[in-house]
């Protein structure tokens, strides 16, 4: 048997503390671990049959793409200068929807549309996944 647990990104940095699965059954997580949760994760718990998967909760974002890679380069160090949580493949970053962040967007040479998706954004350099 397995539960469904659905969680935002934000939800699935913290590993410990009363949650509610998918279908409303109490869950107390007390992982041994740091790190985050990553969509498709299966826990075990303590009844031998029973697990719980992690779902990654769809989240409002921003994609960013560019003409050119550099500008693409340029996005990410301005997010990063301001601490915003980027997830980065080849020719587009995503980072969660913020008007103030879209203010900065238009003051560089990059495209950006509103995105709905599940969201997993690049761990710091001195944590451990």
């Amino acid at each position: 048997n397995t539960l469904k647990l659905t969680l935002n990104s934000d939800q699935r940095k913290i590993v410990r503390g009363k949650r509610l699965s998918d279908c409303n059954q109490e869950l107390h997580l007390q992982l041994p671990r740091e790190g985050k949760l990553n969509d498709g994760d299966i826990l075990q718990t303590n009844h031998k049959n029973l697990f719980v998967e992690i779902i990654a909760k769809k989240e409002n974002l921003i994609k960013i793409s560019a003409s050119y890679k550099v500008e693409l380069i340029k996005a990410a160090y301005h997010l990063g200068n301001r601490h915003v949580e980027v997830e980065i493949y080849e020719d587009v970053l995503l980072t969660k929807s913020d008007y103030i962040i879209e203010e900065l967007l238009k003051n560089l040479d990059v495209d950006f549309t509103k995105s709905v998706r599940k969201f997993s954004p690049e761990s710091g350099a001195f944590n451990h996944d």
